[in-house]
């Protein structure tokens, strides 16, 4: 199947000019310690029930995390996603995607499967920097460098903390403000190309709410999707 990228798109992508936002859905291209495919957020909510013995139909990923984090612990919540999300390799589309250059990349990953698509490329156009938290917000020179912003926190790195919980969701301002500033920002001066990614986040949706809001009767910069399950109404 070919696929004709917009002439729109091309030409932001082309420029420099391009913010890449990846979500959970870029699994399906990266695999984990056992081989298999990297869950999305549904997926990932089915899998911690059926792990930590949660009788629940539900697939909502922020309602079966705080429940794991109430009636075990958090320690145990994130130890079993650390060990799940260890040692994530992207695959050969991933690796593709970090050969063009990019004004910024955004994830609502915990993984670092994009750096090491970055690591895996023997001469890339960019050096990747790691951004989780506040703390992580360095000068960085976007001819050779590209910052990856991890709005929900990571894993790994120096700074391993995550949203995933409702609670999370209720005080992740406070703690990634920063973080959201930049991709308020982003919005207004980019064009963006979505991968992988529901637009189900209400932290996105907030920012991105905040600054249309703030930008009318202006428009925001036309942004791409690439979603094959794209229901019609959408």
């Amino acid at each position: 199947m070919s696929l004709t990228i917009p002439l729109g798109l091309k030409t932001a992508i082309e420029s420099g000019n391009c913010v890449l936002f990846i979500g959970a859905g870029i699994g399906y291209d990266m695999t984990g310690s056992d081989g298999n495919h990297v869950p999305d957020g549904v997926a990932l909510a089915k899998e911690l029930a059926s792990h930590f013995k949660i009788d629940t139909d539900s697939d909502d990923l922020s309602k079966v995390s705080q429940i794991i984090s109430l009636r075990r612990s958090r320690d145990e919540l994130d130890g079993y996603l650390r060990k799940r999300f260890a040692n994530v390799e992207p695959g050969d589309h991933v690796k593709w995607l970090i050969t063009n250059r990019w004004k910024a990349i955004y994830t609502t990953n915990y993984d670092f499967g994009i750096e090491r698509a970055y690591e895996h490329n023997p001469s890339p156009l960019q050096t990747p920097i790691s951004i989780s938290a506040t703390q992580d917000l360095v000068e960085f020179d976007p001819r050779f460098q590209v910052p990856i912003f991890h709005i929900h926190g990571a894993l790994f790195g120096v700074h391993q903390s995550i949203v995933i919980t409702q609670d999370d969701y209720t005080t992740f301002r406070e703690r990634r403000r920063m973080l959201f500033e930049a991709l308020k920002l982003q919005f207004a001066t980019s064009t963006f190309l979505y991968i992988g990614y529901s637009h189900r986040d209400p932290n996105w949706s907030l920012v991105w709410h905040e600054l249309a809001t703030e930008f009318a009767p202006a428009k925001l910069p036309i942004s791409y999707r690439v979603s094959p399950g794209t229901d019609a109404i959408d």
